[in-house]
């Protein structure tokens, strides 16, 4: 593991350069590719991203507090708050809670500018995957998001890492999570074409990632994961799941409904 990056004699958190690289190179792929799909301009696809980068990150920590809360109350009376707050304010994101922040971003710049909403998470939405799949390895560099303990082939083991689970064999579900992105983002690209104009390259995204990320999360071995039998990430992947299937199902039926006016003409 890397957690931090020493550049002229400065220290930089690993995590946070590929979140920002990730970011970046999902930008590119919106703006130069996807925006070819739909009269949206370049300009306004990049200044768009920028709301949703802002939308990102405050909807990430928003989410990431609320999943602590029961632990920083039951614990309120041994915790160091003069440390803790700038832990808390510094780190600690939770990727739903981003990507419902992002998308809120976008609602803002479309309202504000007048652009369809519509086309700009068509155009967005597709590059969550790439941007996940990079900064996940930020976790495996800095040691978070880590999986159960466990001996099999394939585990790796920290031992720097700032989350206390230092010398123990663990599933490498940061690894997985972002292997599983990468084939999430290559079937979105390379049948984009194909369905473009409908919202199945957002249904399908909804529906793999939702179920990904579902599993994924009983190998987590964190403690912040939530309360009610399932972890936070899986109530949440659920609802994504149904939006997904909802999505392919508008989307079929508007295609229905195109062809038969067309007939009707």
């Amino acid at each position: 593991m890397l957690p931090f990056i020493t550049i002229f004699g400065k220290q930089y958190g690993m995590y946070g350069i590929l979140g920002f690289i990730g970011i970046v190179v999902g930008i590119l792929f919106a703006v130069f590719y996807f925006t070819k799909f739909y009269d949206i301009k370049k300009e306004d696809a990049f200044y768009a991203s920028l709301f949703g980068v802002i939308g990102i990150g405050v909807g990430a920590k928003v989410l990431y507090l609320i999943t602590i809360t029961p632990t920083l109350i039951r614990n309120a009376s041994t915790i160091n708050w003069k440390e803790a707050i700038p832990l808390l304010i510094t780190g600690g994101f939770v990727f739903y809670g981003g990507l419902i922040g992002g998308v809120l971003g976008l609602l803002v710049y479309a309202k504000a500018f007048k652009i369809s909403f519509k086309k700009l998470v068509m155009i967005f939405v597709p590059i969550a995957p790439i941007v996940h799949a990079i900064a996940r390895i930020g976790c495996v560099c800095s040691g978070c998001c880590y999986g159960k303990e466990y001996h099999g082939p394939g585990h790796i083991v920290f031992h720097h890492s700032l989350y206390n689970n230092n010398n123990i064999p663990l599933f490498p579900t940061q690894i997985v999570e972002s292997f599983c992105n990468l084939i999430i983002f290559g079937i979105i690209f390379f049948t984009y074409k194909r369905f473009k104009g409908t919202y199945k390259p957002v249904a399908l995204y909804c529906v793999l990632y939702g179920i990904t990320r579902f599993v994924l999360e009983f190998t987590r071995g964190d403690e912040a994961r939530g309360v009610m039998l399932l972890s936070t990430s899986q109530w949440i992947s659920i609802i994504a799941v149904f939006i997904g299937i909802g999505l392919f199902i508008y989307s079929f039926k508007h295609k229905e409904m195109d062809e038969s006016k067309k007939m009707v003409a």
